[in-house]
C-alpha cells in the first residue's frame, strides 16, 4: 500500500489535516505543577532507594536480594525523573507537546 500524508488525501477532512504533523514553532513544557510533581516522585523514589538498601543491610541473606532488587529498581527511577526534572530527553510530539 501506498501512505500519503493527511494534507494529500482526497476529500481530507479539516479534523484529518489538523493531526498532520506540522513544524513547531512553540513547544509545551512541563509547567510549575509537573515540575513540583517531578520533583516529589523524585525524592520518594530516592528516599525508597535509600530505604530498601538500608533493610537489606539488616535483613537475612534469602530476603536480601528482594530488597537490593527493589532498591536498583528504585534507583532507575529515581535517574529517569533527574532527567525529566532537569530536562534532559525530551522530544517533540504531535501537537508541540514535550515528551519524555
Amino acid at each position: 500500500l501506498y501512505a500519503m500524508p493527511f494534507t494529500q488525501l482526497a476529500g481530507a477532512s479539516a479534523a484529518a489535516k489538523a493531526l498532520a504533523p506540522t513544524a513547531c514553532t512553540t513547544i509545551e513544557e512541563v509547567g510549575s505543577t509537573g515540575v513540583g510533581a517531578l520533583t516529589l516522585g523524585f525524592l520518594a523514589l530516592a528516599v525508597s532507594s535509600v530505604v530498601m538498601v538500608a533493610k537489606a543491610y539488616s535483613a537475612d541473606a534469602e530476603r536480601r536480594k528482594y530488597y537490593f532488587c527493589n532498591a536498583f529498581i528504585c534507583g532507575v527511577a529515581t535517574f529517569s525523573y533527574f532527567a525529566m526534572l532537569s530536562g534532559q530527553g525530551w522530544t517533540a510530539i504531535a501537537g508541540c507537546r514535550q515528551f519524555f
